[in-house]
């Protein structure tokens, strides 16, 4: 028989022995994860970020909210029409520190035209809900041979006054359809080196596709508002410029949306979860992302107390999809927002669009003070469709302090 002493040696061994395989195991299977999930691509600057991202600056802070939503009805406009009697209802439910509504960017795809559902969209717009924007799937293109499809989608798009603002300008904002901006996800779901410059050219003023994690299109920065520039090669964005060089030759605004990972409770996501800011059925939204969502503190470096929370989803593509954008979960994100960040001291909240959130990026790059709500129409005014009118709230619906 052994003596205590050496039974306690070797249990300690072998529990040492078992800790060691455990973290072996855990090990092996992350980086498995993160090969397999391409999240290579931006952990350089997540943990550059992690490590550098400033503590929140003291006094209020301005909080703005945008749903870039890839907005895909396959020409249904009756399922349009139904989708946006639910969103109205939503509204009504809810305003910001202003008594705005929220508001709802629907990037729709110039690819499916159709003159039903450019009309049930505009209804919305013009209940000042939100604003209509470029979405596109394209394939094995040329410069030229895109360039005519956009050029056809605007002038289409423009009919119902969208893409043209007041002064009769053409500006809009895109989401790239499957992710692959600048044939960052090569010619079968682009084909177009050049895209960025062609996007400016024909009146982009900023994209809203990412994040888009799983795929090479994501960009190697994150939780950033950047400017790009185009040099003729697949992923031109992959290199960070300030913003203020859109005013000295970059072609686009890049706006990405939050993106942190978190503790989780599953073992299946080894205990570490990633929230890229996309709303839909299996991931829904809630208090505990938006408190992730405001933590990620998206942010353009003069401005830190104008934090962007941009979420992305397909809001239409399915029943589910719908149910997760104007269901019970998207509608106590809402309030948790409203009650927790929003009460005038600590937090101002802003319901905005894709444009005026681009308009407020280039605001806080050149240094403005004072409230953000006049940058909200320039340097890109309105567009013809935006009649802006107030949402009637529900009977007995106080909101909140004013």
């Amino acid at each position: 028989m052994g003596v205590p002493g050496e039974v306690g040696v070797a249990g300690s061994l072998v529990l040492k022995r078992a800790a060691l395989v455990v973290l072996g195991l855990y090990v092996s299977g992350m980086a498995v994860r993160v090969y397999a999930r391409k999240y290579y691509i931006f952990l350089p600057d997540y943990l550059r970020w992690t490590l550098t991202r400033p503590a929140p600056p003291p006094g209020t802070l301005h909080i703005f909210l945008l749903f870039a939503d890839h907005f895909e009805p396959e020409y249904d406009a009756a399922r349009v029409r139904t989708w946006g009697e639910r969103y109205r209802a939503l509204a009504r439910r809810h305003h910001d520190r202003d008594g705005r509504p929220p508001q709802h960017t629907f990037f729709y795809p110039g690819d499916q035209p159709r003159a039903d559902v450019f009309a049930a969209l505009h209804d919305l717009v013009d209940s000042g809900l939100g604003e209509v924007e470029l979405h596109y799937h394209h394939d094995f293109d040329t410069e030229q041979t895109f360039r005519g499809k956009l050029e056809t989608a605007i002038r289409t798009f423009q009919q119902y006054g969208f893409l043209k603002t007041i002064d009769g300008g053409t500006h809009f904002a895109f989401v790239h359809g499957n992710w692959g901006l600048d044939n960052s996800n090569g010619a079968s779901l682009c084909g177009v080196n050049t895209e960025l410059r062609l996007l400016h050219e024909l009146g982009c003023f900023a994209d809203f596709t990412f994040p888009s994690v799983y795929e090479d299109s994501q960009p190697p920065f994150v939780n950033a508002i950047y400017a790009a520039r185009d040099d003729d090669r697949p992923k031109s964005y992959d290199r960070r410029l300030p913003l203020t060089d859109l005013d000295r030759g970059a072609d686009v605004m890049l706006f990405e949306g939050p993106l942190l990972f978190y503790p989780s409770r599953r073992p299946r996501q080894l205990f570490l979860g990633l929230d890229d800011g996309d709303v839909h059925p299996a991931v829904p939204a809630s208090p505990d992302r938006v408190d992730r969502w405001v933590r990620a503190g998206v942010h353009v470096d003069r401005r830190p107390d104008w934090i962007f929370i941009k979420v992305h989803g397909h809001g239409i593509s399915s029943p589910a999809d719908a149910d997760a954008v104007l269901g019970p979960g998207y509608d106590a994100a809402l309030s948790w927002l409203e009650h927790h960040y929003n009460d005038g001291r600590r937090y101002r909240l802003h319901y905005i669009t894709a444009r005026e959130a681009y308009n407020l990026a280039r605001a806080a790059a050149a240094g403005a003070t004072g409230e953000p709500e006049q940058y909200f129409d320039r340097p890109v005014p309105p567009y013809v469709a935006d009649v802006r009118q107030p949402v009637e709230k529900e009977q007995g619906d106080e909101g909140n302090p004013r």
